[in-house]
């Protein structure tokens, strides 16, 4: 089988302007398969807009973002290589724990089954609670849930803004496996955080934007 060639993901010359503000400016990053980008800085400095730049949910003042050397705008199939995470977990509390599961693959086009999505439960510490309403889970048991569809989804860009809120030291340690396998498979991780993650340091890359 040929050796899938790595995939890049960059930023060029980018500015970000909100509510009559310039955020940041001239910013510019290479990553590729397997490498992390820790994105810090302080409140208000643009992190969050970053993260939803590099999703194309919104487009730069100036500058793009290529990947592969293509431009993200208008490319569909990049947008279905990203998974998203961001501060409010995203989850839907009319649903049950399983329920929010199996919605959420079908939104991303793609239908794990069930032994699968039972193991991801299990994983999270949420099996127990797989029949419960989400509306009833705590915070951080809704933020399991969140980051759970990430070990489902099979994308190459994970984009996580500040998932370890609301965690337990146990659980932190078994997604910091999950952050391993997903760049031991190729796979790319953007990431803001206030804690230092275990992940392999000789594949990290950092900005600050305070």
């Amino acid at each position: 089988m040929p050796t899938q060639a790595p995939r890049r993901l960059e930023a060029h010359d980018l500015k970000c302007i909100r509510g009559g503000k310039e955020l940041f400016s001239g910013l510019g990053f290479s990553i590729v398969s397997g490498e992390t980008l820790v994105v810090k800085g302080s409140n208000g400095s643009g992190k969050t807009s970053l993260l939803r730049i590099l999703c194309g949910f919104h487009q730069p003042a100036a500058g793009r973002i290529t990947w592969c050397s293509e431009s993200i705008y208008g490319d569909e199939n990049y947008r279905q290589q990203v998974s998203y995470v961001g501060h409010q977990s995203g989850v839907k509390p009319d649903l049950t724990v399983m329920e929010n599961l199996v919605f959420m693959q079908r939104l991303a086009g793609e239908n794990s089954q069930e032994p699968e999505i039972r193991d991801v439960l299990r994983a999270a510490g949420l099996f127990g609670q797989r029949n419960m309403m989400t509306g009833k889970l705590s915070a951080g048991q809704k933020r399991r849930l969140a980051l759970a569809k990430l070990q489902l989804q099979q994308k190459d860009v994970w984009v996580l803004d500040e998932p370890l809120t609301a965690l337990d030291k146990e659980f932190i340690a078994s997604f910091e496996q999950v952050l391993k396998a997903h760049l031991e498979n190729g796979g790319i991780l953007v990431v803001t955080t206030h804690r230092e993650l275990k992940i392999p340091e000789h594949r990290v890359k950092r900005i600050n934007l305070s």
